[in-house]
């Protein structure tokens, strides 16, 4: 079955635009390094992890089950690293190749594998 333009084209912004937020995202945790574990640096993270949130909502608003299940696996295990005191460093990042590589799956998917 293939998808109308409205959604192929909703799902292509979101998918651009939570690849740039996590960009941003990760890159502002591998400059901070163990100084993300402060108080002050953990705001800072958790403020930037809202545009990859909302980023993400409205892909998976665009995704069948089987591709929105993983996706918030993810989603759940970097928010759950943030929440930690102090924050898993190492499970937020592990998260984030998840995310990161789910995304390029469906980057190069076609329409028959959603």
């Amino acid at each position: 079955m293939s998808l109308g333009p409205g959604i192929v084209i909703r799902r292509f912004r979101a998918l651009v635009g939570l690849r740039s937020a996590l960009h941003v995202y990760r890159t502002t945790l591998q400059v901070l390094g163990e100084r993300a574990r402060e108080t002050d640096r953990r705001r800072e993270l958790l403020t930037l992890w809202r545009p990859c949130q909302e980023r993400l909502d409205q892909l998976l608003d665009t995704l069948p089950a089987k591709w929105a299940g993983p996706l918030r696996l993810f989603r759940q295990e970097i928010e759950d690293g943030l929440l930690d005191d102090p924050p898993c460093l190492s499970a937020i990042a592990d998260a984030l190749d998840g995310l990161d590589y789910a995304c390029e799956m469906l980057w190069m998917s076609d329409d028959t594998d959603l």
